[in-house]
């Protein structure tokens, strides 16, 4: 889902400051992935498993594992017209360090 009225208030407001500090540094995005229900993190994770694609994720639905279900995460992805996940220019490490600098966590730091 892309609705990120879904997702904890906290969060709503800062994806849209991610999104206007982005853009005052002419990085244009938008919010993608939002809340998902277990039969959605379920599906991401039979990805490259027991369904085609590269794996995508270590979190199965069941186990809650993944921050998305509990509405406190989302992705973004590129838009201003290069491909919505090109990463040329460090674009996805600038947008990061952003997010970091008004209190959200980075996906791009993890290690696993």
């Amino acid at each position: 889902m892309r609705d990120i009225t879904l997702c904890h208030p906290r969060l709503q407001k800062l994806a849209v400051q991610l999104v206007e500090s982005a853009n005052r540094q002419n990085l244009k995005i938008k919010i993608g992935e939002t809340f998902r229900t277990v039969a959605e993190q379920d599906a991401l994770y039979a990805q490259g498993r027991t369904k085609p694609g590269s794996i995508v994720t270590n979190a199965k639905g069941s186990s809650y594992s993944s921050q998305h279900q509990w509405g406190i995460a989302f992705d973004f992805y590129r838009n201003d017209g290069k491909g919505a996940y090109n990463e040329s220019g460090d674009f996805f490490g600038r947008v990061g360090q952003i997010a970091k600098s008004i209190g959200l966590g980075w996906g791009g730091d993890w290690t696993s």
